[in-house]
C-alpha cells in the first residue's frame, strides 16, 4: 500500500519560523533587562508586602493595581519595604506574559523557604504498663482486685495526660517563636512587583526604558547607584530587631547602641528561660501580662544594663521576642 505524504501547510511553516525566530530575540531582552536593572538601587514609592507575591499591575486593566487586593497582602504578609526606602535590584525574569523585577531578594515565601508556623504536639500513646492494667481489669472477677487495678490505671492514665497537656502547652510557644521567626523572615526577605499583561509582553516594555515607563509611579529610578545598603532608608527591613537565634544584626534599634558584643544584651536569644534572662541581666520591670484564651502567660519585661535598655517578651517564661536600645 502507499503512504500518503502529509506536507504541512503554508500558514503553519509561518507561525513556526515566527515562533522559533522571537525566541532569541526574546532571550536576548531579557539578558538586557537583567544587565540593566540587577544590582542597581531604586526607592519605591509604596510599602511592599513581604512575600513573594508581591505586588500585582495588570496593564490589561484601565487601573493596573487592584488596590484592595494590595491592601490585603499587606494585611496578610507585613511590610517589607517601606515608602522611601533603597531597595536592590536582585532579580529580573521575563516570562511569556509577564515580567518580574525582584528587590532585595524577591519577596519570602519562594521555593525552600518555610512558611510553617504551626507546630503540633503528637498525642502520647499508651503505654504497654497502662494496656496491661486495662486487660487485667478487663480479665479479673475479684472486685478488690479490680479496684486496685483501677486505681493503679487512673494514676497512669492521669500521668499520660499531663504529659500530653505539657507537649500541647509547649507546642503553642513553640508555634509562637516560630511565627515571630517568620514573620522576621519577611520584613528582611524583600518583594517584587509582577507586571503582567494579556498575551505577551508588549515589545516595548521588554526595554529599560520601557520597563521604567511602566513602573514610573510605584518605583523612583533616579540616581540609582551600586553604594551597598549605605543608601537605605531608616526603619528600611535591614533595621530589624528581634533576629533568630544565630543571626547578627547590623543594623536597627541594637547597631544604634555601638558595638553591642560588649554587652550582656548581646547574649540574649529566643528560648532562654525567664531565669536565665535574669542571671545575665539582672531583676526587670514587668511592663505588662495577659493570659490568652489559649491559657498562655504573656510577660513583657524590661531590663536596663549601663548602656542598653533591653525589652523582653516571655510567653510561659520563655523568651519569643526582644528588642534592645541604647540608654
Amino acid at each position: 500500500m502507499t503512504m500518503k505524504r502529509i506536507y504541512p501547510l503554508p500558514g503553519v511553516l509561518c507561525l513556526l519560523w515566527l515562533l522559533c525566530a522571537a525566541a532569541p530575540g526574546r532571550a536576548q531582552d531579557a539578558t538586557a533587562l537583567e544587565r540593566f536593572f540587577v544590582g542597581q538601587e531604586v526607592t519605591v514609592k509604596l510599602d511592599m508586602p513581604g512575600s513573594q507575591k508581591g505586588v500585582d499591575l495588570r496593564f490589561n486593566k484601565a487601573t493596573p493595581m487592584d488596590w484592595k487586593e494590595y491592601s490585603g497582602r499587606l494585611k496578610q504578609f507585613g511590610v517589607a519595604l517601606r515608602k522611601g526606602d533603597v531597595a536592590r535590584v536582585t532579580t529580573v525574569v521575563v516570562k511569556s506574559d509577564m515580567i518580574e523585577f525582584q528587590l532585595d531578594g524577591g519577596g519570602f515565601g519562594t521555593f525552600g523557604d518555610d512558611t510553617q508556623t504551626t507546630v503540633t504536639a503528637q498525642p502520647l500513646e499508651k503505654s504497654d504498663y497502662e494496656k496491661s492494667l486495662e486487660q487485667q481489669i478487663a480479665d479479673t472477677t475479684d472486685d478488690d482486685r479490680k479496684r486496685s487495678l483501677q486505681r493503679d490505671l487512673d494514676r497512669e492514665r492521669a500521668r499520660r495526660e499531663k504529659q500530653d497537656a505539657k507537649n500541647r502547652s509547649d507546642a503553642q510557644v513553640a508555634s509562637q517563636m516560630k511565627a515571630q521567626q517568620v514573620s522576621d523572615k519577611r520584613m528582611r526577605g524583600g518583594s517584587r512587583f509582577n507586571l503582567r499583561w494579556n498575551g505577551s509582553v508588549p515589545a516595548a516594555d521588554l526595554t529599560p526604558e520601557g520597563l521604567m515607563q511602566s513602573l514610573a509611579e510605584y518605583i523612583d529610578f533616579r540616581g540609582r547607584g551600586t553604594s551597598g545598603d549605605a543608601g537605605r532608608a531608616p526603619g528600611g527591613p535591614a533595621e530589624t530587631s528581634n533576629n533568630p537565634v544565630g543571626e547578627s544584626s547590623a543594623s536597627g534599634a541594637a547597631s544604634t547602641a555601638g558595638n553591642a558584643d560588649s554587652s550582656p544584651t548581646a547574649l540574649l536569644k529566643r528560648g532562654m528561660k525567664m531565669s536565665e534572662v535574669e542571671a545575665l541581666l539582672g531583676s526587670g520591670r514587668q511592663l505588662s501580662e495577659s493570659t490568652g484564651s489559649d491559657g498562655l502567660k504573656t510577660q513583657v519585661v524590661e531590663y536596663h544594663t549601663d548602656d542598653r535598655l533591653a525589652q523582653v517578651t516571655y510567653v510561659e517564661g520563655v523568651v519569643v521576642r526582644f528588642s534592645i536600645s541604647s540608654r
